[in-house]
């Protein structure tokens, strides 16, 4: 990629980055996670959900959304939506779930709502998530890792 093209693409994620700081609420308290994450007739759809889950993922997990990410995982009902993902008929939501969910237990300034509500379920969430995907636990060193490191942070709260 030229450096030309490199600091455009740069440029545009730092913008993105301030709109939806800017926008957050509306772009993602009023919109995103009630209309694409929530049990209503557009979210039911897998796609849907699926997709809504990997563009969060990879929002909360880019540096230049750094802003967006702390905000994000400072709501309780977006951990709540998130856990419910958790528990999703389909293997491919869960683990999209997972991803997001682990931004939620890694962040070191937990707001204590979210505190009480991964205290409240330790048991059942670490049981739950001893068994997620156990197949590919077995196949995938980083996932089997990044799986031990959240059930561990749990137990440990």
């Amino acid at each position: 990629q030229s450096p030309t093209n490199s600091a455009a693409a740069e440029q545009m994620a730092q913008d993105a980055a301030e709109f939806m700081t800017r926008d957050y609420t509306a772009i993602w308290e009023d919109r995103f996670v009630p209309k694409l994450l929530y049990a209503n007739e557009a979210a039911n759809n897998y796609m849907t959900k699926r997709m809504a889950l990997q563009i969060l993922s990879t929002v909360l997990l880019t540096r230049t959304n750094y802003n967006v990410m702390v905000r994000f995982v400072a709501s309780a009902r977006n951990c709540k939506v998130i856990l419910l993902l958790l528990r999703h008929t389909s293997p491919h939501i869960t683990l999209d779930a997972f991803h997001v969910f682990k931004v939620f237990v890694a962040n070191p300034h937990k707001p204590l709502e979210v505190v009480k509500m991964l205290k409240d379920n330790q048991i059942k969430l670490s049981t739950y998530l001893q068994g997620l995907h156990a197949e590919k636990a077995q196949n995938d060193a980083q996932f089997r890792d990044e799986k031990a490191l959240i059930i561990a942070t749990i137990q440990a709260l």
